[in-house]
């Protein structure tokens, strides 16, 4: 086994890398040469060889200090930032919200952000793995000895946490599932992404699938929405003008992210680079009411929105563009799985998305840093998974 290191996504392709670039939209050149040094000052692509010679796999790798400025993938925020708190703080009044507000705080006072720079593998602005393979059959050894040099990357870089995201349960996941548990990392599920088959030859028939109550509340969203009687258009990377950055940025802020117009911008831009990029998007007589910014991965049948922001002034405006507009635009197309990511989830499954699970892993070669990392994993791998449950539930209903 031999594994190359290179520090630009298109050194990586020349030097080998090219085929394993064909598995997928965000797995591109297009996509990864898009997100260089958005979320990390620099980056590693590591690329295994087999025995022959033949490239098998490529993992991505990004360093990711506590004090980055984009702060998504950093193994202290995974654990115990943002996303735990709301979690924590959507439970209802009473003994079990009391509990876990203790156990994050304890947690919190005994794992400090400095302790958890990381090397995270992971693919930028989707929820895909970092982990690219050749083909479903990659040996478990090939893959073994690209995360051990993924691990002396870290070395290297005097990053303590080594953190793998986004992996799937898939025929490729589960190999990298084995791996990562063999080598003693702690997992946690992290999310979702949201699915929805759109094998529809029409809005009409994606609402007829529901029962009769639901389907009366899709339907009056949808009147509510074209009772505004806005513009909806459907551009290419055109579509993301100016005045769509205060609507993304006033999204972003409402999730929790610390960004700016600047960064909203930069996000556009890159965005753009990527061949593809459609905009749905829906206008008043005001300014813009929202837009969806998507594309479509033909080879997979598949549309994965990448941006998009709503005002609030307008009745459903989410909903349509977001679901309704988006499910029309994919029964034109002869039908499409949508891709919608992660968060939301009770919106998501009411509407038939299915919840594909994510999992991120992480190790420390630390054993009392590692014990505190598990303990973070199981809290909130205990609430994204309650969350998830109910709203499956919910849907099942």
């Amino acid at each position: 086994m031999k594994v190359e290191r290179y520090e630009r996504i298109r050194h990586a392709a020349a030097g080998g890398a090219e085929p394993l670039l064909r598995s997928g939209l965000e797995h591109s050149l297009p996509w990864l040469e898009a997100e260089e040094g958005r979320v990390a000052p620099f980056q590693n692509y590591l690329l295994a060889r087999g025995r022959d010679g033949t490239p098998t796999a490529l993992a991505t790798c990004y360093p990711i200090r506590h004090t980055s400025a984009h702060r998504a993938y950093a193994a202290w925020e995974v654990l115990l930032g943002a996303p735990t708190e709301a979690l924590v703080e959507a439970l209802p009044p009473g003994a079990a919200h009391d509990d876990a507000v203790n156990t994050l705080a304890k947690l919190r006072a005994g794992l400090p952000a400095t302790a958890t720079d990381a090397l995270a593998v992971v693919t930028p602005g989707s929820v895909r793995p970092g982990v690219l393979t050749a083909r479903d059959a990659v040996p478990v050894r090939e893959l073994d000895a690209l995360v051990s040099a993924v691990e002396d990357l870290s070395a290297e870089l005097s990053l303590p946490v080594v953190e793998f995201a986004h992996v799937r349960g898939d025929a490729e996941g589960r190999r990298l599932h084995r791996v990562l548990r063999a080598r003693g990392y702690t997992a946690v599920t992290t999310g979702a992404d949201a699915v929805l088959d759109a094998r529809f030859t029409s809005l009409e028939t994606y609402f007829a699938r529901f029962r009769s109550n639901r389907r009366k509340t899709l339907r009056k969203e949808r009147s509510r929405f074209l009772a505004q009687a806005p513009e909806v258009r459907l551009q290419g990377p055109e579509g993301l003008t100016p005045c769509l950055v205060a609507l993304q940025l006033a999204r972003y802020r409402a999730y929790g992210h610390d960004t700016d117009a600047d960064a909203v911008r930069d996000r556009f831009s890159r965005a753009a680079r990527i061949p593809g990029l459609k905009v749905l998007r829906a206008d008043g007589s005001d300014g813009p009411l929202g837009f969806v910014a998507f594309y479509e991965d033909p080879r997979a049948r598949r549309l994965v929105p990448r941006l998009g922001a709503f005002t609030r002034d307008v009745p459903s405006c989410y909903f349509n563009l977001s679901y309704y507009e988006l499910i029309a635009y994919a029964a034109r197309i002869g039908g499409m799985s949508i891709h919608y990511g992660d968060s939301t989830y009770g919106a998501k499954t009411l509407r038939g998305c299915r919840l594909v699970r994510l999992t991120t892993y992480l190790r420390a070669a630390d054993p009392a840093l590692h014990h505190q990392l598990d303990e973070a994993a199981r809290l909130r791998t205990t609430l994204e998974e309650n969350q998830m449950r109910a709203a499956e539930d919910m849907a099942g209903s």
